[in-house]
């Protein structure tokens, strides 16, 4: 459709990025990269080409050149938040955290309630290793956006790298319950079934457990959206009908050798 559009319309800088977008989305990024120039070159100050090229950038590993492309949409349109969110990303992978931060301060005078900013802030404490506060960034998130599921399987993950208050292990139970949310909120993300199925199979003290989340697998497989999310999926059932098969086999109860 926007191949067609296009012909008819060659100078429509917005068609060719949305011809980009879907070379992107078929993994053809070297056409994706000529459709972006030709845009950019019809019009320099073409915001969502800048996005987008941007993001493709970063896909690519190629953070200069999604560096500049991301400042220059901000010399353009200083409010954007997203551009100010991904520059924040790059930066934070460069390890200039000082910068990355204020970039983030910045996003969040732009919009103190973006689930995203507080997602992104928590991100970088995570990554700083500060559990206990990437997760209070986490719940803020949760809190201005409870339909976002990302900022629930973060919290999950923070807590799993959190001592108890009494300095025994990670609270298990709350970062089930905060997985077990993301699905709620939305069924499609694969992440969440990707860390619950792992964290109840390492949990789990018998075979009925470890069934359940063969059980969780094949919901998370009617879910998939990518080939990548199947293939992902269904190693991971397989991996745990086998270790259910096998003490089945073996008459065991649990799924420890001991």
């Amino acid at each position: 459709c926007y191949e067609a559009c296009a012909d008819l319309e060659p100078t429509n800088t917005e068609l060719l990025v949305k011809r980009a977008g879907v070379k992107m989305d078929a993994g053809k990024h070297d056409d994706a990269l000529q459709l972006f120039e030709s845009a950019l070159g019809m019009d320099p100050d073409a915001v969502d080409a800048l996005l987008h090229r941007a993001n493709l950038n970063m896909l690519l590993a190629k953070p200069a050149e999604a560096k500049a492309d991301l400042s220059r949409l901000l010399d353009l349109r200083p409010d954007h938040l997203l551009a100010r969110l991904r520059l924040a990303t790059v930066l934070v992978n460069e390890g200039d955290l000082d910068e990355a931060k204020r970039c983030l301060d910045l996003a969040e005078d732009i919009d103190p309630n973006s689930s995203e900013v507080h997602s992104y802030r928590g991100e970088m404490l995570f990554a700083q290793g500060n559990f206990a506060d990437a997760r209070a960034k986490f719940d803020k998130a949760i809190a201005c956006e409870t339909g976002n599921p990302t900022p629930y399987v973060n919290a999950a993950l923070a807590v799993m790298n959190t001592a108890s208050t009494t300095g025994g292990p990670p609270d298990v139970a709350d970062a089930i319950s905060l997985l077990e949310k993301a699905i709620a909120v939305d069924p499609q993300f694969h992440a969440a079934y990707v860390h619950l199925g792992q964290l109840k199979l390492s949990m789990a003290t018998d075979l009925q457990t470890a069934r359940e989340v063969v059980a969780l697998y094949d919901k998370g497989l009617e879910f998939c959206r990518t080939a990548e999310e199947l293939k992902d999926i269904v190693s991971m059932r397989l991996l745990t009908l086998a270790q259910v098969d096998a003490a089945s086999l073996l008459k065991m109860e649990t799924l420890s050798m001991q």
